[in-house]
């Protein structure tokens, strides 16, 4: 199944892919595994830093090599690229899905460019996500309340969602609800109601940041009531691998890297795996 049709299931049927978060082959393995161990689409994500850092066409063929050894729906997105140039590096490297986050534009100017890409996306069999409402927050962890950052965005109106994707013609939607990126020291709570509101508006897939700062059951909330098929997970990745590669640093004097890096996979893969279940796409691979 392509990426389109892997979206079209979940919606039909109430779950949602992870769109995972890697830097380096670490965390791609760690991902993978988990992909394997629970039978689940994954999506792999790159931001413009990790994309940066790895390279687009490294982080293709790795991704690509996988796929074929496991003969998993394994795709790669390329997460929050701010710049025409880095969408056309990230097609032309091969990358299944591209968010172009023309969030921060005048809504005519994100509009005219967002339907670029959708052009050239579309040309190579590849869906486009857009973001009309900035969202906020850092990925990492915060000391702050949620709602200081929450208050610092402007929630998605659902008029002007409608709009905007009727005419850029993106395929997915990266609502913002409440949902900031990071984590922080209070439970996020989601404007389910909004969300609500938006999809009887708009007619496209929904993908939800700041997964990792959501509690369960707003996650199955928006999941149910706005057909959220794609939900991304950065930060809890990103302290997971820091804990768990600290301690394996302090336990001894190995020098082996990859030795001292397994704990690290099994570390994010169990958080992989946890966002997986709680996704509903375990054993939906098939």
């Amino acid at each position: 199944m392509n990426i389109g049709e892997v979206f079209t299931k979940a919606e039909n049927e109430g779950y949602a892919i992870g769109a995972f978060n890697a830097g380096d082959f670490v965390m791609v393995r760690a991902i993978i595994q988990a992909s394997q161990a629970l039978s689940s689409p994954v999506i792999i994500e790159s931001s413009p830093g990790e994309t940066q850092f790895i390279g687009s066409q490294n982080l293709v063929d790795i991704v690509e090599n996988y796929r074929l050894a496991t003969c998993l729906p394994i795709f790669l997105n390329l997460d929050h690229s701010v710049s025409l140039t880095a969408i056309e590096e990230g097609l032309k490297s091969g990358y299944d899905l591209v968010h172009f986050d023309g969030s921060s534009l005048p809504p005519e100017e994100n509009i005219a460019k967002t339907l670029d890409v959708v052009a050239w996306a579309h040309l190579q069999g590849v869906l486009v996500e857009a973001e009309i409402d900035k969202i906020t927050g850092e990925s990492r962890p915060h000391r702050e309340a949620a709602e200081s950052f929450q208050a610092a965005g402007v929630y998605t109106d659902p008029e002007k969602a409608a709009r905007f994707i009727k005419e850029a013609q993106a395929d997915i939607l990266a609502v913002f609800i409440g949902n900031v990126h990071g984590v922080y020291k209070n439970p996020i709570k989601l404007d389910l109601e909004r969300l609500k509101l938006i999809r009887q508006k708009v007619s496209a897939f929904f993908s939800l940041h700041g997964g990792s700062g959501i509690p369960e059951e707003e996650i199955k909330k928006a999941i149910k009531i706005g057909k959220i098929v794609k939900i991304n997970v950065s930060t809890e990745l990103r302290v997971a691998y820091r804990q768990a590669l600290e301690k394996s640093l302090s336990e001894g004097e190995e020098v082996a890297s990859y030795k001292i890096m397994e704990p690290v996979v099994e570390a994010v893969q169990k958080v992989v795996e946890e966002k997986i279940k709680l996704f509903g796409s375990a054993g939906k691979a098939g």
